[in-house]
């Protein structure tokens, strides 16, 4: 698989995260960071050093959200 390649499904998981997150779906947040770890990956790769910093801080949002909404769904199952 090419780098080119790459991008295209990097940029189809990035734009179906963003669909999942606003239907309110924790998938989005799953693909959102799968995402952001591959645009990482690409971006060294490319030498944008400070767009692969960015999709790390993307990366850790996705999980600060994965979490939020993890809890979010439990309180609700407990209620």
């Amino acid at each position: 698989m090419s780098w080119e390649q790459l991008s295209w499904i990097l940029v189809f998981l990035s734009l179906a995260g963003n669909v999942f997150v606003i239907k309110k779906n924790v998938v989005g947040q799953w693909l959102w960071a799968t995402s952001n770890i591959g645009w990482v990956i690409f971006d060294v790769s490319i030498g944008a050093y400070s767009q692969a910093c960015l999709f790390m801080v993307y990366t850790g949002m996705c999980i600060w959200g994965i979490i939020a909404w993890s809890k979010k769904t439990e309180l609700k199952a407990e209620s």
